[in-house]
């Protein structure tokens, strides 16, 4: 304890130095020790002569988490140097007092890019707060700052957000509508379904694939319809992830289409509508065995993959008979299936 107090009192000393270098040093040990004693003294040094030693003492009174520093850091935020600026923005995050909420807002539209994803970090960080004005963001002139509001309220995570978003994801700007999408997915309130069984239709891939990406959060059996519909997409990121989404929902409805799918030109989609007939489990083994007979050899093939995945006896002695098929890909997933069935 007295050796802390005496280091305490050199690092003190050290935020007076002629040296920039001493006095940074000093702002960073400072930091580590997370003591109120230290919160004047770094305050005061965020008015420091040298970017680096403002820069550090701005992290520093985010690590000691006083009230007392918010103010000052609040200032800090028109500092000159970005960096300064951004250190100040993560140490109110840290800090998490209300008083933030408006000039954190504010610096979304700071010039530099580094410092706006600072203050969407420590907004999100402050949570509920600042939904009201965030919300009002959604509204702003600058699409940058309706993107980056979506993002935030999708990691707070609020419903109270829900129709705000809804609007939003018909904005005029496609990094906004997904933005949007992806946020109603991360809330995950039923009540969304409507909203992003909409996006499906959205003219950007992007738009469509977070859609679908977020009807797989919501696990609604509403939504397999539209989803089954989305497998026929022109775009493979949009049929994977409806494919992901069918599997995350589980229905028997989806069978059908997701055996079609077994044959898309993309392996990963093929991969994924595999995956999610092995969620759905066994409901699906019928139609599966049905299909180890399918003209198509990559249906063949993942169906043989995904009824080892399942694991039900009634389909042993039809992946027997399929390692004799044809083709070698298809002889090689019976196999597997096999071995895997006998685990």
């Amino acid at each position: 304890m007295v050796r802390d107090q005496h280091n305490m009192d050199q690092m003190l000393q050290d935020l007076k130095s002629g040296d920039w270098e001493k006095r940074f040093r000093a702002t960073e040990l400072l930091g580590k020790l997370r003591r109120s004693r230290a919160v004047g003294p770094l305050i005061e040094a965020l008015k420091d002569e040298d970017e680096y030693v403002r820069e550090g003492a701005a992290w520093a009174l985010g690590e000691v988490g006083r009230k007392a520093a918010v103010a000052p850091l609040i200032e800090a935020l028109k500092d000159p140097d970005r960096y300064v600026r951004e250190g100040a923005i993560s140490a109110l995050g840290k800090i998490k007092d209300e008083a933030a909420v408006a000039p954190l807002i504010e610096a979304l539209k700071d010039g530099d890019e580094s410092v706006r994803r600072a203050a969407e970090a420590a907004i999100s960080a402050l949570g509920d707060p600042g939904l009201p004005e965030l919300i009002k963001l959604l509204d702003d002139d600058d699409w940058d700052v309706r993107w980056r509001a979506t993002h935030i309220l999708g990691g707070i995570k609020n419903a109270a957000a829900l129709s705000a978003l809804a609007k939003a994801a018909k904005d005029e700007n496609k990094y906004v509508r997904e933005g949007a999408v992806a946020a109603l997915g991360e809330i995950k309130d039923p009540r969304a379904v409507g909203t992003l069984i909409e996006a499906l239709a959205d003219q950007n891939k992007y738009v469509r694939e977070e859609a679908a990406n977020s009807l797989g959060e919501l696990r609604d059996k509403k939504a397999v319809d539209a989803l089954a519909e989305a497998l026929k997409d022109k775009d493979w990121g949009v049929r994977w992830g409806a494919a992901n989404a069918l599997g995350e929902i589980r229905d028997a409805k989806a069978i059908g289409p997701l055996i079609m799918v077994l044959k898309d030109e993309a392996r990963y989609v093929r991969e994924g509508a595999a995956l999610a007939l092995s969620r759905i489990g066994k409901k699906a083994v019928p139609v599966l065995i049905e299909s180890l007979r399918d003209k198509d050899r990559n249906i063949r093939r993942w169906a043989a993959w995904t009824l080892g995945k399942i694991k039900d006896e009634r389909a042993v002695r039809h992946l027997i008979g399929a390692l004799n098929d044809e083709d070698g890909g298809v002889q090689f997933a019976a196999e597997v299936a096999l071995t895997e069935m006998e685990e």
